[in-house]
C-alpha cells in the first residue's frame, strides 16, 4: 500500500499565543525540547515538499540550522513556512528567512477585527504585528497565502474578511478555509467548533466574493456538501482527483447522508472528531 503523505515537520513546542482552536499539542507528547537528531530524521524522510511548522517556528533557536540543513540536503526543495507572524519582523527574521529562499509563507490569520482576533488567540498583543508583518511581505513580493482556521468565533465575519484582505492586500493570489479540527485545545468542545450546517452561508458567501476578486480559495476539513457550487474548491477533491494517499485518508469517514450524495466518490465524509461532538 501506498505510503501516505504527509509533509509536516514540526520543530518546537512553544508558542507565544494561546488559540482557541490549536491542535498542535498532539504533535508533542512531551514539554520536552525537540532534539535536532530527531528534526533532521524526519526531514530526510520526507520527499521534496516540507511544511516548516511547530507550534510557533520563530520562536525555535534552531531554526536557522534546519532550513541549512533543509537547503544542504534537498537543494530542490519546496519549503512552506508556517507561522503566526508576530516575531516575523525581529530579529531580523525575515531577512533571514529570505536567505533561504522560503517558497511560500503561510500566515495564520484568525480575524480581520483586533477583538476577535484576540479573542480566539487568546493573546492581546499580536494583531499589529501580524498586520504590519503582511504589509512588509506585501512591499517585498514574497509568496504568501492567508490560512483562517474557522471556528464559533469567526465564521460570521468569513465574507467581511475576504473583503477587508482583498482591500488591504489586494494581490493576494490564494486563502485556505481550514474547519477547526476538534482535536486538543478543540477536542469535544461545541463553544469552539462550530455544526457544518452553522457555517454553510458564510463558506459560500465568502468563496463567492473569492471568485468576485480573483482569489484561489481553498476549503478543507468540511464535507464539499457544505460547500454547493464551490465543492471543487476543497482540497480533498484535488488529491483524490490526482489520487493521491495523503494522511486525511485515515482522519475522516462517511455517514449515512453520505450515501444519498452524488458526489461521495468526490469526498471522503465528515472528520472522526468532529463527529464525537456532533453524531
Amino acid at each position: 500500500m501506498k505510503k501516505y503523505i504527509d509533509h509536516l515537520v514540526p520543530i518546537n513546542n512553544v508558542c507565544n499565543q494561546a488559540c482557541n482552536f490549536c491542535s498542535a499539542e498532539y504533535r508533542m507528547k512531551t514539554n520536552k525540547s525537540i532534539p535536532l537528531k530527531t528534526i533532521f530524521k524526519q526531514i530526510l524522510e520526507k520527499d521534496n515538499y516540507i511544511q516548516i511548522s511547530g507550534w510557533e517556528p520563530l520562536l525555535s533557536k534552531d531554526l536557522y540550522n534546519i532550513l541549512y540543513f533543509i537547503k544542504k540536503q534537498k537543494s530542490r526543495c519546496f519549503i512552506e513556512f508556517q507561522t503566526n507572524w508576530v516575531f516575523l519582523l525581529q530579529n531580523s527574521n525575515l531577512d533571514k528567512l529570505q536567505k533561504f529562499w522560503i517558497n511560500l509563507y503561510n500566515i495564520n490569520y484568525p480575524c480581520h477585527i483586533e477583538k476577535i482576533n484576540d479573542e480566539i488567540v487568546r493573546w492581546k498583543w499580536s494583531f499589529h504585528p501580524r498586520e504590519k508583518s503582511m504589509r512588509e511581505i506585501i512591499k517585498r513580493w514574497l509568496n504568501l497565502r492567508i490560512n483562517i482556521i474557522v471556528n464559533t468565533i469567526n465564521f460570521k465575519y468569513l465574507p467581511s474578511m475576504v473583503d477587508y484582505i482583498n482591500k488591504n492586500f489586494s494581490w493576494l493570489e490564494r486563502i485556505q478555509f481550514s474547519f477547526t479540527k476538534a482535536m486538543w485545545a478543540a477536542n469535544k468542545n461545541d463553544e469552539v467548533v462550530p455544526k457544518y450546517e452553522d457555517t454553510e452561508e458564510y463558506f459560500i458567501d465568502a468563496l463567492a466574493k473569492c471568485k468576485k476578486y480573483n482569489i484561489i480559495a481553498d476549503v478543507d476539513h468540511i464535507p464539499i456538501c457544505f460547500l454547493w457550487k464551490y465543492f471543487k474548491n476543497h482540497v480533498d477533491y484535488s488529491k483524490l482527483k490526482r489520487w493521491e494517499k495523503w494522511v486525511f485518508l485515515v482522519e475522516k469517514h462517511y455517514v449515512k447522508r453520505c450515501n444519498l450524495c452524488n458526489k461521495k466518490n468526490l469526498c471522503t465524509g465528515f472528520r472522526k472528531d468532529y463527529l464525537e461532538i456532533y453524531n
